[in-house]
């Protein structure tokens, strides 16, 4: 019961240490996919399996047409930024509970009314900055162009994400039988 107790007033929780560790990782790691990805020139990979093989240093072998193309792109689009928002979420939310006396809940100055939407707007700035950047880049690659229409596309997998975490967060409280945490 006693080291009970002493775990619990610990200022640091090594759990969340750790899941931070991990979810930046994951992070750091879709980022560096999704510039991979987009280093690719068009030019020398038009379709999926053309990008399949191109990355295992092959000749492509395989080409759609291009509605294909543009169907894989945009799927490609929303699951790596959406992939990218589940992850930079799991570790914006497990560094907020690293240590209880530095997390957003004892913040003298409480702009959103809950942690979750903290964590969820601190998401959405980090993938969409993410966003941009991935899309600035793309302009000194070879044959890249849809700039803007491949940001909506990356900006709407990012929302669907987001909303999906909500609706799962909200859920699992009412089968908790909890309520969310409101800031007054």
């Amino acid at each position: 019961m006693l080291s009970r107790l002493k775990r619990e007033n610990r200022e640091v929780s090594i759990k969340h240490v750790v899941l931070t560790i991990i979810f930046w990782a994951l992070t750091l790691a879709c980022i560096l996919l999704i510039f991979l990805l987009s280093n690719i020139p068009l030019n020398e990979a038009t379709s999926f399996t053309d990008i399949i093989t191109y990355i295992r240093g092959e000749a492509p072998k395989i080409s759609f047409s291009m509605a294909d193309n543009a169907v894989v792109g945009t799927i490609g689009h929303l699951f790596e930024f959406g992939l990218l928002t589940v992850f930079s979420y799991m570790a914006i939310s497990s560094t907020n509970k690293i240590s209880v006396k530095t997390s957003y809940a004892e913040s003298p100055l409480k702009i959103l009314k809950s942690d979750n939407e903290m964590n969820i707007i601190f998401t959405l700035w980090f993938t969409i900055l993410n966003a941009i950047f991935d899309e600035y880049h793309q302009l000194f690659i070879t044959g890249h162009t849809n700039g803007v229409v491949d940001l909506c596309k990356d900006i709407i997998g990012i929302i669907i994400v987001l909303l999906m975490i909500r609706i799962i967060f909200t859920i699992s409280l009412k089968v908790r039988g909890k309520n969310e945490i409101r800031y007054t």
